[in-house]
């Protein structure tokens, strides 16, 4: 089942557009025709359509390797955005909480969406919490109604607005990038019980997708219109018609699996993102998917945020030979997080009568964050030459 309002002849006629001219557009005569975009031939597009109209380079990746690069639309698609999601109005002082440098596409976007909406940027990037107590004075008197971050780092910082007494009026939250857990949403609204979440779900290849507003779960998001979203096992397919978008794509696929949704706002064309396509992995014969794993483990009460180690044999990286789950609380014990985590997740369970020591949890005072971005890393590869620290899981 599809979601979108982008009807299968306008992808058509949108593909069309973007051949080269040793194609022939009567070659596309049925949707079926329509080979799914590559990133490469997304970023061709791309570039053809910024040496008349420029370009703005973004990235994702170089912590580890080679950054990806990819090419957007210089205003990233802001005016299409903003008919169906507004945050911010004229007076509005956005709190910027996305890392800035080295072409770190957020920081730019929530930028551009200020100034868009009228609205005054401070883009301060992440504040540690011990920095928070001296920044307050500047924050209050640039008179901050709005913070923009990943959820983790705007809880962590209205955990210390909290601790440190400081009094922002903030209204607005807006959020991407990762999951906004129960957890992390209550945190947040115990230092600002007025602000409205304001999420939003893409990727750095496309940039926005679609939106979440107040009143809507936040586990679902609104496809924007004149998009079409093709669900399938090896990622969704996402196709846009019409000009305005921050990146052109036809049937391109998505790393993330999705679904169709309804949601308590009755907005249509609602979609949840269930996981992402490689997260699957088999652990003593049992297929898991580490997405699964997660998302059970933070609706376990007490359970603030985690994260989900696998330990791999040397010779064969792809065999998984143990998992840990690492989670910060301040009370709730590692055994008893461990029982319930095994009780909700379907394979856990088998593991946990046949192989119990392949599965293990464990407590931590904070989970490794990409020094980059500066979001929660969901999933760590280790060596099995290097077990994990089974401290307090039974």
């Amino acid at each position: 089942m599809s979601i979108g309002t982008a009807g299968a002849d306008h992808v058509l006629a949108e593909a069309r557009r973007w051949l080269g001219p040793a194609n022939d557009p009567d070659d596309l005569q049925d949707f079926a025709d329509l080979t799914p975009w590559t990133f490469t031939r997304m970023q061709d597009a791309a570039r053809t359509r910024a040496r008349s109209n420029g370009g703005l380079v973004v990235a994702s990746g170089g912590t580890t390797g080679a950054p990806k690069l990819t090419v957007m639309a210089p205003n990233l698609g802001v005016p299409r955005l903003l008919p169906h999601w507004r945050p911010l109005g004229a007076g509005d002082v956005l709190l910027n909480l996305f890392s800035p440098g080295r072409m770190w596409g957020a920081q730019y976007f929530y930028n551009a969406l200020s100034g868009y909406c009228q609205s005054t940027v401070a883009p301060i990037g992440s504040l540690a919490p011990k920095d928070v107590a001296e920044w307050a004075p500047t924050l209050a008197g640039l008179g901050v109604n709005a913070i923009a971050g990943a959820p983790n780092a705007v809880a962590r910082f209205a955990e210390a607005v909290s601790a440190n007494g400081v009094d922002l009026d903030v209204r607005t939250i807006i959020w991407a990038g990762e999951p906004m857990t129960p957890a992390r949403s209550t945190v947040i609204h115990e230092a600002f019980p007025e602000a409205g979440l304001w999420g939003n779900y893409g990727s750095i290849e496309t940039f926005v997708i679609g939106v979440n507003r107040p009143g809507c779960r936040t586990d679902v998001f609104h496809l924007l219109p004149d998009q079409l979203l093709e669900p399938e096992d090896e990622g969704a397919l996402l196709s846009r018609v019409g000009e305005g978008w921050p990146a052109p794509a036809v049937r391109f696929r998505l790393g993330d699996r999705v679904e169709p949704m309804t949601c308590p706002c009755a907005d249509g064309h609602a979609f949840r993102v269930v996981g992402r396509v490689d997260d699957q992995f088999k652990l003593c014969g049992v297929m898991l998917r580490a997405g699964d794993i997660l998302e059970r483990a933070v609706t376990i009460p007490g359970v603030r945020e985690a994260q989900l180690l696998l330990y791999c044999d040397p010779a064969d990286p792809a065999a998984v030979t143990s998992l840990q789950l690492h989670y910060t609380e301040a009370e709730r014990e590692a055994h008893g997080v461990r029982s319930e985590l095994v009780r909700r997740t379907d394979g856990l369970d088998i593991l946990d009568l046949s192989v119990p020591d392949t599965v293990s949890v464990k407590r931590v005072a904070v989970l490794e964050r990409s020094p980059r971005t500066d979001k929660v890393l969901p999933v760590l590869w280790r060596d099995a030459l290097d077990p994990p620290n089974h401290g307090g899981h039974s």
